[in-house]
């Protein structure tokens, strides 16, 4: 009897857990959207710098996107509000798995490259070329703010009123994840320094 209980409790948490996927159609589409361009623009630069662009560049940058993704869509969301050990695991993945996978990727130019042609003459690249946003970008990864942002963001969204406000509310539970994975790419930008980057 004991083992039949045993059973139809794990088939109760196994089922809790599938059910619980939430498949963020927002989310689910910008990580789609974003694997195809930078895939796009990842083709187009293999052929020309294969040595750069290598396969473990892609595997890398698509494995950053999907543990973003599992972070945020799997049963791991779900369980955050009652356990946690699975809230802080998926801290830990927004923070210390996804930004380095993401960079890891060299995606700024993949990502530029795969967009559509019109996109990237008039659109993004004179943006990018303006000189105020490149020293803006430059301030934000520099590793003495970046490492200031981040901690800050860790112990704020950590402190007892706002780690409460995170559990009861989908919306700033959202807006901590935004915050931990923004600190983090800015923290983890000097630390891999994905070309073309300077150090």
């Amino acid at each position: 009897l004991g083992a039949v209980e045993r059973s139809r409790g794990v088939g109760e948490i196994a089922g809790a857990a599938l059910g619980s996927w939430s498949f963020a159609p927002g989310l689910t589409i910008l990580v789609g959207v974003t694997a195809v361009i930078y895939f796009r623009g990842w083709r187009v630069l293999r052929a020309q710098q294969p040595e750069r662009f290598s396969g473990w560049r892609l595997a890398a940058f698509l494995g950053g996107l999907a543990t973003l993704w599992i972070a945020v869509s799997s049963p791991l969301d779900a369980f955050g509000g009652l356990l946690l050990q699975v809230h802080m695991l998926q801290h830990w993945l927004l923070m210390m798995l996804v930004p380095p996978l993401l960079w890891l990727g060299l995606p700024a130019i993949p990502l530029l490259r795969g967009l559509p042609g019109v996109l990237q003459r008039d659109g993004l690249g004179p943006l990018l070329a303006w000189p105020a946003l490149q020293r803006f970008a430059r301030l934000l990864v520099h590793p003495v703010f970046a490492w200031l942002v981040f901690v800050a963001f860790t112990w704020l969204w950590h402190a007892p009123g706002a780690y409460e406000l995170a559990l009861r509310s989908p919306f700033w539970h959202e807006f901590e994840h935004a915050c931990f994975l923004a600190s983090a790419l800015m923290f983890w930008h000097p630390v891999v320094q994905p070309w073309p980057s300077r150090p």
